[in-house]
């Protein structure tokens, strides 16, 4: 089929005005099912390991661009973009990078679907913004608001006037929302997500999630996969 797209030695969806839609548009899962599409042509079509790496390299800088496109705070994003860049350098094999294109999407969409949430208040959505690009490994109150370049009272003031909840519970709250992507689309042990997103222990991760979830992540899992 002459598509306009055979010609670029790289990912056509690069290209496709569709998938660029879809990105705008903030539609996760209909993109997530055009990738999983991709993800099996690629290993029937035996795609090279170097091309994809390449290939992810660009999303990263696009999904990046666009998350930037959209307002939200850079002071953070360096994290989000060096930590995918890492992963898809010393990615080894088609199956890994895979996860990672999955990964990217579910990460960069959690902030530009959550970073739209508009208060009256800029201060909030400076922390709202720094929370989900914090979402993984530890960070304090103090580490963000350093950042920010707000006090940590002042900062928790407005928070909680705006939110009704603390900016460590929100936190949490949003942690504990990812943990349920990572449960259902990866290959990530519960004690390799609770690493992941900064919990002291496994065990700490699970009573969080019960906590918010009224289910322990393995019964959360369980119960999804029936659905």
């Amino acid at each position: 089929m002459d598509n306009g797209y055979e010609s670029f030695e790289s990912d056509f969806n690069i290209f496709n005005n569709k998938v660029t839609f879809l990105i705008e548009s903030r539609n996760k899962e209909e993109l997530i099912n055009i990738v999983k599409k991709k993800h099996a042509s690629e290993i029937k079509d035996e795609v090279d390991k170097e091309h994809k790496k390449d290939d992810l390299i660009i999303w990263n800088a696009l999904f990046s661009r666009e998350v930037i496109r959209s307002g939200i705070s850079k002071k953070f994003l360096h994290l989000v973009y060096n930590k995918f860049y890492r992963e898809i350098k010393k990615s080894n094999s088609m199956m890994s990078l895979q996860r990672i294109e999955l990964d990217m999407i579910n990460e960069y969409f959690d902030l530009l679907i959550n970073e739209t949430e508009i208060t009256e208040n800029f201060v909030v959505n400076k922390i709202l913004q720094a929370l989900y690009l914090n979402i993984e490994g530890h960070v304090s109150l103090e580490e963000i608001c350093e950042k920010l370049n707000i006090s940590a009272g002042y900062a928790s003031y407005c928070f909680k006037k705006q939110k009704g909840i603390s900016i460590m519970q929100y936190l949490r709250k949003i942690k504990i929302e990812r943990a349920k992507t990572l449960l259902l689309t990866g290959d990530k042990t519960i004690l390799e997500i609770s690493i992941l997103l900064g919990f002291h222990d496994q065990s700490h991760f699970t009573r969080t999630f019960k906590k918010i979830t009224g289910m322990s992540p393995t019964e959360y899992k369980n119960k999804s996969l029936l659905l």
